[in-house]
């Protein structure tokens, strides 16, 4: 499965943006490739299609991601509707309210969605890792195949084991499980004629198994961070507006001093509690450290806005401009939350780094009044 080194990289890859990392950035409202890339891509956009070869890696986050073409190297998406038809030659790792994969994955895929359709034409090379409230595999895994979700369904291929934990596991007539069977829900699967399992099958019982990502949930998600973002950028707008235009700049400094406030803070707060006067700033700091997380995760989604703004701003429509990119950065990020391992890693950096950006851009500008 991924590494944890691609884990990271991706993140970064999110965090800090295309100039870091030498890619090819495009944004807007629509973002189209027609000519071959030889290049890694970052595409953020209303509707993104590639309709042409991408040679390097490839992020891309929108409404509506089409892959038609190959992509050379891994390739990283989030997005609301998302087919894939062209192949990929690294791994994959995508998240998506409607995911459609109908083509070849050279590597290991991870995916996490409302909805999973693995059409006859997809083939994961090395391992899959999906989790869905409604999965469909009609296509081939060469490796093993872990899947999640409260409908399951397998009609595919699959060389190696296959791990379900499904409230309704269904086998279809066709489906091939060349290694082991073992599920996990309410029911006990029959295997049916025209099914082959190769290994042993094997049964846990757990009364009630998680459905998988729902469409209200990660919208509401979106919606609380997106009125966070607007409520603080209403208060502190010079702080949040410097912050979020200096941390692609600084992003291993902003980093690191917004992991240090996290990291340490609770054991300060440990040491004020411990005398009775204490208690109650304490809690009210708490208070303030609990809000640090969703904060700074807002206000590096103002980052994200600012580095897909395109061309010079227009006096006028910058303000209105922003928040719909910001908009877009934060469904992203409610969207890679899903992914397993990999959300857990981006939801930490983003919010060590825009915690520290904004940290560092409210003690510039205390410093710049006391000097004043």
């Amino acid at each position: 499965m991924f590494t944890h080194f691609l884990i990271i990289a991706a993140a970064a890859l999110i965090l800090t943006g295309p100039a870091q990392a030498g890619a090819e950035f495009r944004s807007g409202n629509e973002v189209r490739l027609y000519t071959p890339l030889p290049d890694d891509l970052v595409a953020a956009g209303c509707s993104v299609s590639i309709d042409a070869p991408v040679d390097g890696d490839i992020l891309g986050t929108g409404f509506d991601v089409r892959i038609m073409a190959p992509v050379g190297g891994d390739a990283v998406f989030a997005a609301f509707d998302l087919t894939m038809k062209g192949p990929v030659r690294g791994d994959l790792m995508a998240a998506a309210f409607d995911l459609t994969l109908n083509g070849d994955v050279a590597g290991d895929a991870a995916l996490t969605g409302a909805e999973i359709n693995l059409h006859k034409g997809a083939h994961v090379a090395g391992d899959l890792r999906a989790d869905a409230k409604e999965l469909t595999l009609s296509g081939q895994v060469d490796g093993d195949a872990v899947l999640t979700g409260n409908r399951v369904v397998v009609e595919g291929r699959i060389m190696g084991d296959l791990e379900v934990a499904a409230n309704i596991l269904e086998l279809r007539p066709g489906a091939e499980i060349l290694g082991d069977l073992r599920h996990t829900g309410p029911q006990s699967v029959t295997v049916p004629d025209g099914v082959h399992v190769g290994g042993t099958v094997r049964y846990h019982y757990q009364s009630q198994v998680s459905d998988g990502p729902t469409l209200l949930g990660t919208l509401g998600k979106a919606l609380a961070l997106f009125l966070l973002g607007a409520g603080v950028l209403w208060l502190l707008p010079g702080p949040v507006t410097r912050a979020a235009d200096a941390m692609g700049r600084h992003p291993i400094r902003h980093l690191l001093l917004g992991a240090s406030i996290l990291l340490f803070s609770p054991m300060l707060l440990a040491l004020l509690m411990v005398s009775v006067i204490g208690i109650p700033l304490g809690l009210l700091l708490l208070g303030l450290w609990l809000l640090c997380v969703p904060l700074g995760i807002a206000v590096t989604g103002f980052g994200l806005a600012l580095a897909i703004r395109r061309g010079p701003a227009r006096s006028g429509t910058e303000a209105a401009a922003l928040m719909r990119r910001y908009a877009l950065a934060v469904l992203a990020l409610a969207l890679v939350s899903l992914m397993p391992m990999a959300g857990v890693a981006v939801l930490a950096l983003a919010a060590s780094l825009g915690l520290g950006a904004l940290a560092e851009s409210l003690l510039r500008g205390r410093g710049k009044l006391a000097t004043g």
